[in-house]
């Protein structure tokens, strides 16, 4: 093998490594593209990228020649900065994963190793005329041309959403209001944790942040949060207003096997036993307990969801069982007097997080699709609302017991979906039959083809006023990142005794 295809062999490698990394660390495990603290990250990545594509092309079917040799290194040096520049960033802003900054270490290697063969097989190179001779290298220039088509999509993705990114408003203050109170918050740095202990923070309050690794939680909130790993570290007398559980694994990933099930349930039960535990011994209980759950409680074909009446799991739907094994971890809490609200949740939207980013950039690309025959109820609900209700549960004692936290505005799966495409002015075309589906993800399926039919009775009952009431305005926020008015519509709140049960009428 020459110089010069060993060369096109390293390179190659190296943007396998390259695209290895950007799929499961920047897209999957840290969501760059969705966080507002990464604007600068993505700018040096969208830059480079550009860079890369040139160098790709060039690569690919130029051998440059005296000055031209000068101008491929100067592009070269330029790569350097800014990867090293990026590296600054990266550490500033966030904790990298174990495997990230093992392919990190190998790509360097690997850098090196590649451009010491350039600079070998093109040694004679600089006596020769400044010219720019062509130079095919088979099916490597072509590998290389789809590269640097990939990468400059890659490039103008990252660019976009650095702008959005810098665009999206600073965490509206949450409680600004309201006397400092001390949150305990349990998955504080997920989808929904990560936006609410912004906003209380920004809202002048304390926060404990309970999470499996405080260092990467201390690093996302600037220091300005105490992270712990353990409830043993909470100490007996310690005074906690305000209990916010929200911890638990993703649901959607790996198929249900029962090693994963087994998983999920430690993940959400777990953690609330041991909340439970330090609340049991705490001198000064809490004065408000919020309690995730989601609307999946009332089983994949339910009809009506009645909030206040005892919800039964059903049996053989996992998502049911796992939601009222949640509910139930936290109940005796309720015994020492503390108000327990809990929170059932529909779809969470956000351009932050939450399937929403990965359901767009599908509908971006021309991959909006009906899912089985769509008619599936869709109950859903924007981030801003969930944040608001928050607000509104520390503000109110009459707000106690369970509620369906979805939009008055719910759909099926077809409508959201020719909704979304709409917003982003793409087609909805795309339909996947639902044998397939339940085939590739076995009980999982029952999430994107069966839903509750689930209103929010309770909420609509005390006029609750939403600020994303209709899913136009839900994707719209969503894009945006839009700010809401922090006054509070919350009227008319009434005790749970009061009985607003809730049955869907759709």
């Amino acid at each position: 093998m020459d110089l010069h295809t060993l060369f096109l062999s390293l390179l190659l490698l190296q943007i396998a490594m390259g695209a290895l990394d950007t799929v499961a660390h920047h897209e999957v495990m840290e969501k760059l593209a969705n966080r507002r603290s990464a604007a600068l990250e993505l700018k040096l990545h969208s830059a480079r990228g550009f860079v890369y594509g040139f160098l790709f092309l060039v690569f690919a079917w130029i051998r440059p020649q005296g000055l031209w040799l000068a101008a491929v290194w100067a592009l070269v040096l330029i790569e350097v900065g800014i990867t090293l520049w990026d590296f600054v960033v990266e550490d500033a802003t966030r904790l990298l994963p174990n495997t990230e900054r093992v392919l990190h270490t190998i790509l360097a290697v690997n850098g090196g190793a590649m451009f010491a063969v350039y600079a070998l097989a093109t040694r004679g190179d600089w006596t020769l005329p400044s010219a720019l001779t062509p130079a095919a290298h088979g099916w490597m220039s072509w590998a290389l041309s789809a590269a640097a088509l990939g990468i400059a999509v890659s490039a103008v993705r990252d660019g976009l959403a650095a702008r959005a990114n810098a665009a999206e408003p600073a965490p509206r203050p949450l409680l600004a209001q309201h006397p400092q109170q001390h949150f305990l918050v349990s998955g504080g740095t997920g989808f929904i944790g990560t936006a609410l202990v912004e906003g209380l923070l920004a809202g002048g309050h304390r926060i404990t942040v309970l999470s499996r690794d405080p260092r990467r939680a201390a690093l996302r909130f600037g220091g300005r949060a105490r992270c712990i790993a353990d409830t043993a570290e909470l100490r007996d007398d310690e005074r906690i207003d305000v209990v916010v559980n929200l911890a638990g694994a993703p649901v959607v990933g790996p198929r249900w096997s029962p090693a994963r099930k087994r998983a999920l349930l430690a993940s959400r039960v777990g953690t609330t036993d041991a909340l439970r535990a330090w609340c049991d011994r705490a001198s000064a209980k809490p004065t408000l307990w919020l309690q995730a759950s989601a609307v999946g409680l009332y089983g994949a074909h339910a009809r009506s969801a009645p909030e206040l009446r005892e919800v039964a799991p059903v049996r053989g739907d996992f998502p049911s069982e796992l939601c009222a094994a949640w509910e139930r971890a936290a109940a005796p809490v309720g015994e020492h007097g503390v108000r327990l609200t809990t929170l059932r949740l529909g779809l969470v939207l956000h351009r932050s997080g939450g399937l929403l980013p990965m359901l767009a950039l599908a509908a971006t690309l021309g991959g909006a699709a009906r899912l089985g025959d769509g008619k599936q109820w869709f109950a859903w609900i924007h981030l801003d609302d969930v944040l608001r209700f928050v607000e509104h549960a520390v503000e109110h004692a009459g707000v106690r017991g369970p509620y369906n936290l979805v939009a008055p505005g719910g759909c099926t799966q077809a409508e959201f979906t020719r909704e979304l495409a709409r917003s982003l002015h793409r087609p909805a075309w795309l339909a996947v039959p639902a044998a397939p589906l339940r085939l590739l993800l076995g009980e999982m399926a029952t999430m994107l083809l069966d839903g509750p039919v689930v209103a929010p009775q309770r909420l609509t009952d005390q006029r609750f006023a939403f600020v994303h009431p209709v899913l136009a305005s839900a994707l719209g926020g969503a894009r945006a990142g839009l700010a809401i008015d922090p006054r509070s519509d919350y009227v008319g709140v009434g005790h749970p005794g009061e009985g607003h049960g809730t049955v869907a009428t759709h």
